[in-house]
């Protein structure tokens, strides 16, 4: 049997590193959510609001997402697949506005300011849906005009969508559509270390060559 050289192993190991490293990987084409709870107080109009708190592939760590579809329904353990879309600059301008409602609701320490980007969110989807009593239509209405109006170019990366796919039981309505804050691409420390396997291998390869 033919063995391999140290280059060759290099040069394999380093493609492997590259391509399971690649930022490309951050991005599943369906992931299993998970909803695990809510978030304590975030009820209005006798619906829960952001954040709905989940498991996304049985992950210990919950991650804060935040629905814009108003009329679907989920229950607190409820599993079913997600197919997962980025938000880039060739997504609809819905999807950059709600990534900037998301914004708003995931920064702000304000829980009128959270009501009103969530019902703006569902509103942005549904405009025949309005908010219910004790939620402000008009803070919802400002909310909308400065999604709107926003420089929505820093949304164009950085969240995602969370489309139904399937998984949940006949006769159960589909559940509601999510956002959230896309994973962070695997540490560059790793790309860099596959590169130097790489460039290792090249130098050994041209070596062997020189002395051959």
């Amino acid at each position: 049997m033919k063995k391999l050289g140290i280059s060759t192993v290099l040069a394999v190991s380093a493609l492997c590193f590259l391509v399971w490293f690649s930022p490309l990987k951050a991005h599943a084409d369906s992931v299993t959510l998970t909803l695990e709870n809510v978030g304590p107080g975030n009820n209005s109009g006798g619906v829960y609001t952001y954040p709905y708190n989940f498991s996304i592939d049985d992950s210990k760590s919950y991650v804060s997402l935040m629905c814009f579809i108003y009329y679907d329904e989920i229950y607190e353990g409820e599993t079913w697949t997600a197919t997962v879309v980025p938000i880039n600059s060739s997504s609809p301008k819905d999807d950059l506005e709600l990534a900037y409602l998301f914004n708003v609701a995931s920064t702000s320490n304000n829980p009128a300011t959270v009501t009103d980007a969530q019902w703006a969110a569902w509103e942005l989807f549904d405009t025949g849906l309005t908010a219910p009593t004790g939620v402000s239509q008009a803070g919802v209405n400002t909310e909308l005009t400065d999604a709107e109006n926003a420089n929505l170019s820093q949304f164009y990366s950085g969240y995602e969508l969370y489309i139904p796919a399937s998984g949940w039981p006949a006769g159960d309505g589909t559940p509601q559509s999510f956002i959230g804050v896309a994973p962070a691409p695997e540490p560059s420390s790793f790309i860099l270390f596959g590169s130097g396997l790489l460039t290792a291998a090249g130098a050994l390869y041209r070596r062997k060559r020189r002395t051959a």
